[in-house]
């Protein structure tokens, strides 16, 4: 018995992931069995039930993968590093860590970033000191017998109208939002720009921009599972996400 676990830090983060792992093959053992409208309550390889706001998957190849929101950036270094102290108990096969960069996409910010992979190495190596990276950039706890990956939300989009400039999920999907379909980023800047006495500025609202103008229907969360099953814009999410390497991460932990 063993499972991957992804620890990201929010629900839209959850949703987004949700959308990408059905994309990729992944399959939702929650689903309503036939002539109901609610959910199966999912168990995890030790019987336990999923839940906390944790999603669950099966990968290709039938392995038990769990998706869980931290809460803020801040608690997902504990609550990883929890999870790799329980491996002895339950095999972990993945952990994938998924932050925002929050560095300037202009290069003019100053501030703290998102976790490097230097961090999580470094966090790592408390629990086993002879954690080590890999060829692939990723680290391998007990020899290999768990690796621990980071993905940081980052694209390398120059800044542009309808993109906000802090490197997160929401620039990730306005950069492919905006490639996928120009008109709308110079629609959503003209409007951002023409408000009275805007805020400071937040990423967040690039993001809404583009929910309230083209699929409001769908509400927030929903926003961010639904990216995956536009067509025209899967190509722009995952050439992004291959850049990053992001994509190769979820691949195998997909697989």
């Amino acid at each position: 018995m063993s499972e991957s676990v992804i620890f990201c830090e929010g629900y839209h983060d959850r949703a987004f992931w949700a959308g990408w792992l059905l994309h990729l093959g992944c399959v939702d053992p929650g689903l309503p069995t036939a002539g109901s409208s609610r959910r199966v309550q999912v168990v995890d390889p030790w019987n336990d039930p999923v839940i906390g706001g944790h999603f669950a998957y099966y990968s290709r190849t039938g392995r038990f993968l769990r998706v869980v929101p931290c809460g803020g950036r801040h608690l997902i270094l504990p609550l990883a590093s929890r999870r790799l102290g329980q491996r002895g108990t339950k095999t972990l096969l993945r952990l994938a860590i998924n932050v925002d960069a929050d560095t300037s996409a202009a290069g003019t910010a100053a501030g703290p970033t998102g976790l490097r992979k230097q961090d999580v190495l470094h966090q790592v190596q408390q629990i086993d000191s002879g954690a080590s990276l890999n060829a692939d950039g990723n680290i391998e706890v007990d020899g290999g017998a768990t690796v621990v990956a980071l993905i940081r939300w980052e694209t390398h989009d120059p800044p542009a109208p309808g993109l906000p400039d802090q490197q997160t999920l929401e620039r990730l999907v306005s950069a492919a939002l905006a490639a996928a379909y120009p008109p709308w980023a110079k629609s959503v800047q003209d409007w951002l720009d023409a408000r009275p006495s805007p805020p400071l500025p937040d990423p967040k609202e690039h993001a809404w921009s583009y929910m309230a103008g083209w699929y409001a229907g769908h509400g927030c969360e929903d926003f961010y599972s639904n990216l995956w099953r536009d067509a025209n814009l899967v190509p722009e999410l995952e050439s992004r996400l291959r850049s990053s390497g992001a994509w190769q991460i979820a691949e195998t932990v997909a697989g």
